[in-house]
């Protein structure tokens, strides 16, 4: 997605979340979930297409947690370079939590969360499955 598309996109998000729009469906969550780890993580994001071999892919089970705060499980991680699977967790657990979810979402997240795929660049940058371009061909 392009810089100028992510804003977009992260404005037409907080103007609903002004106006008391309330986040319905797991899709909804998981698309403003990544466009947080985006305006977060800066620099570490590849907006660009992902490279056609990857560095490294990393899976997490997204959850809210008793406090209401993101919360990372590993599900597949890269074992030859650990600091990716710490980065992909540390880009999820300093976020502030769920605010715009109604009710019923949030036991939702509490319970069963989502699953986010980061997909790393041999530069270290990385990009969410969720928000990403298609790969590039060899």
């Amino acid at each position: 997605m392009r810089p100028f598309a992510a804003s977009l996109c992260l404005a037409a998000a907080l103007l609903a979340a002004a106006a008391g729009a309330r986040a319905e469906s797991i899709d909804q969550v998981r698309r403003g979930f990544a466009q947080m780890v985006y305006e977060d993580a800066g620099p570490d994001i590849n907006r660009e297409a992902p490279q056609p071999l990857l560095r490294a892919v990393v899976v997490l089970r997204v959850r809210l947690d008793d406090r209401d705060r993101w919360r990372a499980e590993v599900m597949r991680e890269n074992d030859v370079e650990p600091g990716l699977t710490r980065k992909a967790i540390a880009s999820v657990e300093h976020l502030p939590g769920a605010t715009a979810v109604s009710a019923a979402m949030s036991e939702q997240l509490h319970r069963e969360g989502f699953v986010e795929v980061w997909l790393f660049q041999n530069d270290g940058r990385f990009a969410l499955k969720t928000l990403a371009l298609p790969q590039r061909r060899l």
